[in-house]
């Protein structure tokens, strides 16, 4: 009886993600990417502030999975405020190269 219930607790069991959100700083140059990422883990949901001279496509095969949904929004128009530029999210998925 009691492998019974085991068996039927895990089936139903319910899906507990145990990713954290990861927000490192700015990134300025691609050169700093991997430096900065390292507080991340991977399966972390990540919220990426980047300056406009990242280009974005590299910066998302970078450090994105593809597999699931990917959300930018650019902050361009104020340029003089700290912290301020392009932002992305996604699921982290490291490929430096």
């Amino acid at each position: 009886m009691k492998k019974y219930l085991i068996i039927i607790f895990l089936f139903f069991l319910p899906n507990f993600s145990f990713s954290k959100t990861c927000k490192p700083k700015i990134i300025k140059v691609e050169n700093e990417i991997e430096e900065k990422l390292k507080i991340c883990d991977k399966g972390d949901k990540i919220l990426v502030l980047y300056d406009i001279k990242v280009d974005a496509n590299d910066l998302i095969l970078k450090i994105c999975d593809l597999k699931y949904t990917i959300i930018s929004r650019d902050e361009t128009k104020i340029i003089y405020k700290r912290n301020s530029g392009l932002s992305l999210i996604c699921i982290f998925d490291p490929s430096f190269n």
